[in-house]
């Protein structure tokens, strides 16, 4: 508890917190531009296209928010040259578990802004009826479970690497790869098309009509294993993490 009070103190004048909140306001001044203007027929399948909306905007955002907030926080111990010093004053690894404690409370704040955000913005447009609490509440977890892998990903990099360049421009090249997957297909085994494979709608557009119909996924066994990859590459970047910063102390 220590180190992490410390580890804001540290972050207390670099306004960490102002600048996930304009990255973020990008994402929410997407969300509000589309679907603007909702028809009748909008209004009815509102609920259900936000949960097919919100992946598709986190899976070209996130991977820039999440190397962004990585780097904000591993960047002192380099300018310092800290990392062997440090290891006189705390045991090996609680730097690092410190850091991801404190990029964890980050991620579920813009969660939780995230989901305020599309549940306030279904009732101000008067979409009909109400969230299906289960299903969002499932894209909720999901959602912040793809972050996480994201920002643990961009934490090692920004841990490898001096320059903190390198992972920013790592984390650019998810988002546009993250575009790319969105034309392939609704899953991915990478951590950067995690959303796509979380996303809990599809929808089907008829030619003919020129109408969109949106449905709940029934999840294939090879989109469950997609599913199951994101935890994967959670515990695998973790533990490599944790590995890299306590070989850095020592």
């Amino acid at each position: 508890m220590i180190t992490l009070q410390t580890e804001f103190k540290k972050i207390k004048r670099k306004k960490i917190g102002l600048t996930m909140c304009a990255l973020i306001g990008i994402q929410f001044a997407w969300l509000l531009w589309s679907g603007s203007h909702p028809d009748e027929n909008e209004r009815l399948d509102g609920w259900i296209s936000m949960l097919y909306n919100l992946p598709l905007v986190s899976v070209i955002m996130m991977p820039t928010i999440m190397s962004v907030l990585a780097s904000r926080l591993a960047d002192v111990e380099h300018k310092g040259n800290t990392y062997k010093l440090l290891n006189t004053l705390r045991r090996p690894g609680t730097l690092y578990h410190a850091k991801v404690l404190c990029g964890i409370l980050f991620i579920l704040a813009i969660s939780i802004a995230q989901f305020i955000f599309i549940i306030a913005l279904g009732y101000a447009r008067g979409y009909a009826g109400h969230p299906e609490w289960n299903y969002y509440a499932t894209a909720f977890v999901l959602n912040f479970a793809c972050c996480l892998s994201l920002y643990l990903l961009q934490l090692l990099l920004s841990m490898v690497f001096f320059n903190q360049m390198i992972p920013l421009v790592a984390g650019l090249g998810g988002s546009m790869l993250g575009l790319i997957l969105m034309y392939v297909k609704m899953y991915s085994f990478l951590p950067w098309g995690g959303f796509l494979s979380a996303a809990q709608v599809s929808m089907d557009w008829n030619p003919a009509t020129k109408v969109i119909h949106f449905y709940y996924r029934e999840h294939s066994p090879v989109e469950l294993c997609a599913i199951a990859a994101i935890f994967v590459w959670i515990v695998v970047f973790y533990a490599a993490g944790r590995i890299l910063f306590t070989r850095k102390e020592v």
